[in-house]
């Protein structure tokens, strides 16, 4: 008796089609409720990890609300945006977690001893029918206490956000009103400026190892963030704060480079006491430093051929992995050779140490810079591929194991791969054509 035939494999597009699909009706859609405030959204589908009413203003947030603007959902990204407007502290900093404050958020002596109670808590009244004023409390400071990652992470990323509903709605009434708060958070960021140049905050998106103290991620972001100022105050009719913005980026941009350059790639980061660290391979600072054009063109004509040489950023078919040499990490690196936190973490210290849909951004942005539409094009495949093996969710980490495989972690129906596959999908029609739904 022969064997039964196996079905033809499904061609790329219907491939790209279904993942997209998915991440839209399956997470995007699901997660946006709006349940605790006009414009909230969860960042797991259905609520189920890191709360049903919290808000994370951080990386998360500001991802998914470029995929919802890419939706159409402008409305509800403008409601999210005067949310957090309203968590934004006299400094400029923005929280990087949000939390009802009544009743007090749990975890005061762990992973939100960060917390600053009653300080941080502030009151929000959307005015609008079916909800009612509340407080919240803002979490601006890690419970890594001493090395503090995270810390630009927010204000970084409400730059960006404001910078997107402008680009999407060319509201100049919103702009002029909300600049302002915009540039104030701007100036949080410039008040993090170290006098070596470099901007402190740690892991900009890691905590596990927090890359103490200056991060190439985090140098090349803010590099970002303030050319976009710079851009929203030309819009707004502001040319000296315009002018000032870009030489801020520029200083900055020059002295990354000047610390950072390796000869043919850029290093990872900087810590107080041994200096450049560039013991892990390629880093996710090299797609940062493309993606952002922050590397110049020397440069990054000299990178990237290595960085389409290295195998090991798509380890197990999952794009992309923060460094090209996981296991090479020193002990020194990790936390707990800094500072007892006070009680014991669950996963262990490299857990950052992942592809994680934060770098796989960095890519496909540097690789459309680069003119990589193929490359683009086949992250955005295995993405697919992956999110479908897992009947259309995605986990918040794939960590890279000494075979050929990666392990799932974190929360099934995470929302970032989702966003950031959206946002590369329907982003760039020059890639991937007009998208339709299936199904």
């Amino acid at each position: 008796m022969s064997d039964p035939v196996s079905p033809p494999p499904l061609d790329e597009a219907t491939i790209i089609s279904q993942g997209v699909t998915a991440a839209i009706k399956k997470s995007l859609e699901p997660a946006a409720t709006e349940r605790a405030y006009p414009g909230h959204f969860m960042i797991v589908a259905d609520g189920h990890w890191f709360g049903a009413e919290n808000t994370w203003p951080g990386l998360d947030s500001w991802q998914m609300a470029g995929a919802y603007l890419l939706l159409g959902r402008t409305q509800l990204v403008r409601d999210y945006f005067d949310f957090v407007q309203a968590s934004q502290r006299a400094d400029g900093n923005i929280p990087f977690a949000v939390f009802p404050a009544e009743p007090p958020p749990e975890n005061p002596t762990t992973y939100l001893k960060g917390l600053s109670l009653p300080r941080d808590v502030f009151a929000y009244d959307p005015k609008r029918e079916g909800y009612v004023a509340r407080k919240w409390a803002g979490l601006y400071s890690h419970w890594i206490a001493g090395i503090n990652p995270l810390s630009i992470l927010a204000a970084v990323s409400y730059v960006l956000l404001g910078d997107e509903l402008f680009g999407a709605t060319q509201d100049r009434a919103w702009l002029a009103a909300k600049l302002p708060s915009l540039e104030l958070a701007a100036r949080y960021l410039l008040s993090r400026k170290s006098e070596n140049g470099l901007i402190a905050g740690a892991g900009f998106y890691t905590e596990l190892p927090p890359r103490h103290q200056w991060d190439g991620v985090g140098q090349c972001y803010t590099v970002h963030a303030f050319r976009r100022m710079a851009a929203l105050c030309a819009a707004a009719g502001h040319a000296p704060a315009a002018v000032r913005w870009t030489a801020e980026a520029e200083t900055l941009a020059a002295r990354f480079r000047e610390v950072f350059w390796r000869g043919d790639h850029f290093a990872e980061y900087v810590h107080p006491e041994r200096g450049v660290v560039d013991l892990h391979g390629l880093s996710d600072v090299n797609w940062a430093a493309i993606a952002h054009d922050v590397a110049t063109p020397a440069q990054a004509d000299a990178l990237w051929p290595r960085m389409m040489a290295e195998r090991s950023f798509w380890h197990g078919d999952m794009p992309t992995q923060t460094v090209s040499k996981p296991f090479t990490y020193q002990e020194w690196e990790f936390h707990s050779s800094h500072e007892d936190v006070g009680f014991e973490i669950p996963v262990g210290p490299l857990y950052d140490a992942a592809a994680m849909g934060r770098v796989w951004f960095l890519e496909w942005q540097a690789c459309v810079k680069r003119g990589e539409a193929k490359r683009v094009r086949e992250s955005v495949f295995k993405v697919c591929q992956m999110g479908l093996k897992c009947d259309g969710f995605w986990h918040e980490r794939y960590h890279p194991l000494q075979v050929a495989r990666v392990d799932m972690t974190g929360p099934r129906g995470y929302c970032e791969y989702p966003a950031i596959l959206v946002r590369a999908v329907l982003g760039h029609p020059e890639i991937f054509g007009r998208f339709e739904l299936t199904g």
